[in-house]
């Protein structure tokens, strides 16, 4: 922890001519000793665990439960039946269907029978016409003979074409019975809620005696768990939050039934498809944490704490003292103007601002967007040649958010100078300083107006 010191000024109070009118009354000043800590930025939220692998199991079927043969926490194996749906209904179906498919293979054998008759007739005719035109050959039958017999031979191949066709018919018909009968028989089956996994019960919502409905959704009977000892945490995160968020953070939570112990967890999944309630936008974020001692129950409600970046033994100060540095600069004159202005932090030497400020435009070479364009690129290009490793690295950690400038000021002969430093992440009551190092030196955290 950052050691506090409160100084206050003893040898009368110390007005500050930079900062107060000629007429503020004097003011005293508490600081802290800049010192070495931790620092965790973390995301708060809430999120309700549950089992990774559950599975809903429904009927498929209306009809009555008639009985019901496990209970919650009862271990089940995959197929092993769960609860049955009256079946006879179902039953007198497939016995239905069973029948039409004997009566249609019976149709299908006398048809064959009918068939083998019309190939005999056909054959007969055939042998019959090959005779009829011999005798004419020889002159003992008329040709009246021979028409009649060519007449039987066609009505003969017909008789057989639609027998054989009669036979594709009822042959069809069958398969279609036989479909049926499929079908009936599956929702005879279904009759028989089995279990889809090993796993065990955690919820049961069904009774023996109750009737469920299928005809607009499916009727959840049982969830069964696969194993609890890895769980899932389904967490809303607002959309200023999420993106701070990566796959891989961990994640510390409680829960309100052991809010002594500390559970581990790391983000699975950010889920892109936003949530809207009330106009506040959310996103879905999946934790996976272990359970490795069973104490966690699918539905309890987890408190998050999502580790976004930490530092550990760092110089760090108070965000007080920040705010304080933004009263302090209030009033003073602006920040010198220019394209050099922004690059005051990256230290340039000398030699650097001199090469710049050579080879960039004048302010009367004209104004514009257009002009303002080029001269950032052109900018860009010339840092790219005159900067330093370590000031291309701090140039890009400045671009990123990663690094930023700010002020502290420290006290020094009861009179607070300002120090520019640069300032890393925070949790929202310290802030990581980088640079300059500080450690010890008095820094100004409150200001108060003493009173007469």
């Amino acid at each position: 922890m950052v050691g506090a010191t409160a100084v206050i000024v003893g040898a009368g109070w110390l007005v500050s001519r930079g900062t107060l009118n000629a007429e503020a009354a004097p003011v005293s000043y508490r600081t802290e000793a800049l010192a070495s800590g931790d620092i965790n930025n973390t995301v708060s939220a809430t999120g309700t665990l549950a089992a990774v692998d559950d599975v809903i199991v429904g009927a498929q079927l209306s009809g009555q439960i008639t009985e019901v043969y496990v209970d919650f926490n009862d271990t089940v194996t995959a197929g092993q039946l769960l609860a049955q749906i009256d079946p006879r209904t179902f039953a007198a179906k497939v016995a239905q269907a069973k029948a039409q498919v004997a009566k249609t293979e019976g149709d299908i054998a006398l048809q064959r029978i009918v068939v083998k008759r019309a190939e005999v007739d056909l054959d007969k005719a055939r042998r019959d016409l090959a005779r009829a035109r011999g005798l004419a050959a020889a002159n003992y039958i008329s040709d009246d003979e021979i028409d009649a017999a060519e007449t039987t031979l066609t009505q003969a191949e017909l008789d057989w074409r639609q027998s054989e066709a009669q036979l594709t018919v009822l042959q069809a018909t069958l398969a279609a019975n036989e479909a049926s009968l499929s079908q009936s028989q599956i929702e005879l089956d279904r009759t028989e809620i089995r279990a889809p996994i090993d796993g065990f019960v955690i919820d049961r919502t069904i009774e023996r005696g109750q009737t469920v409905a299928s005809s607009l959704n499916t009727p959840e009977l049982f969830t069964l768990a696969k194993d609890l000892s890895q769980m899932e945490i389904e967490a809303y995160i607002d959309e200023s939050d999420i993106g701070q968020l990566k796959e891989g953070q961990r994640v510390d939570f409680t829960v309100d039934a052991f809010p002594d112990q500390r559970y581990r967890g790391e983000v699975a999944q950010i889920r892109r498809a936003p949530q809207d309630n009330s106009g506040v936008i959310s996103y879905t974020v999946i934790i996976n944490a272990a359970n490795r001692n069973g104490s966690l129950l699918p539905g309890m409600t987890a408190n998050l704490e999502i580790a976004i970046e930490a530092v550990r033994g760092v110089n760090r100060v108070s965000n007080a003292a920040l705010r304080v540095a933004g009263q302090l600069d209030r009033g003073q004159a602006g920040a010198a103007r220019g394209p050099l202005a922004r690059l005051e932090p990256l230290g340039l030497s000398d030699q650097q601002r001199a090469t710049l400020e050579a080879q960039l435009p004048k302010a009367s070479e004209g104004m514009g967007s257009r002009n303002d364009r080029q001269v950032r690129q052109r900018l860009t290009r010339l840092l790219d040649e005159v900067l330093t490793p370590e000031q291309k690295a701090l140039r890009q950690d400045l671009q990123s958010g990663k690094v930023r400038m700010g002020t502290l000021y420290l006290l020094r002969g009861n009179t607070p100078e300002p120090v520019s430093v640069q300032l890393g992440i925070t949790d929202g009551q310290y802030t990581q300083v980088i640079k300059p190092d500080l450690s010890g030196e008095p820094v100004v955290v409150q200001i108060k107006a003493n009173r007469g």
